[in-house]
């Protein structure tokens, strides 16, 4: 996901979840981690604030002020301008979903051989296998 904090643009990933990042949200947040999730879900603005240090850290800022400084003013963004960013994107995926979900599934080619015939599949189903007598742990002697 693209998401816009002071003007750049960030690439975010908010599927990865290190538990190093989850450590040092719960020390700077001063609260446990889900509750940071649950507090961004519910659009707080200290918690946005620490998405924000969260993807500078990721970017390989410094960030050992940064939640610091975005709560006393020393350093600033415009939150509409980052809401903004997520919405859009979250809209972009949620197009490319439908659009995906509207082509149907796609149905693989027959293989085939270089010479253009088709290549017949070389194995075995578990149920013939089964019923030949012959498959795992199954001996032909009589």
């Amino acid at each position: 996901m693209k998401v816009t904090v002071a003007g750049e643009t960030f690439d975010y990933d908010g599927t990865k979840q290190p538990m190093s990042e989850a450590l040092w949200i719960e020390d700077v947040y001063k609260r446990r981690y889900a509750e940071w999730q649950s507090d961004l879900e519910a659009g707080s603005a200290k918690a946005l604030c620490m998405l924000a240090c969260l993807i500078w850290r990721r970017d390989g800022r410094n960030v050992d002020t940064a939640y610091a400084d975005l709560l006393d003013g020393t350093t600033d963004f415009d939150l509409n301008e980052m809401l903004q960013s997520m919405v859009a994107a979250a809209q972009a995926a949620q197009t490319a979903q439908e659009e995906a979900a509207a082509a149907g599934p796609t149905t693989p080619e027959p293989s085939s051989a270089p010479d253009g015939t088709h290549l017949i599949a070389t194995g075995t189903s578990g149920r013939s296998r089964n019923a030949s007598g012959s498959g795992r742990g199954k001996s032909t002697k009589t």
